[in-house]
């Protein structure tokens, strides 16, 4: 009977610890996104402006 109760709570940390790394995953990842995203314009706009 306690097998059973460790299974489940064993089940619920890796789901856990799975949706972490996701939300976790998608927040570094944007950051990196928008962090090139920015120093591309800025790099485009000063060829831009330089004769």
């Amino acid at each position: 009977m306690n097998r059973h109760k460790d299974d489940g709570s064993r089940k619920a940390k890796n789901i856990a610890a799975i949706l972490y790394l996701l939300v976790l995953s998608f927040l570094v990842g944007g950051s990196y996104i928008h962090q090139h995203q920015n120093q591309d314009t800025t790099a485009t706009e000063q060829h831009q402006t330089q004769p």
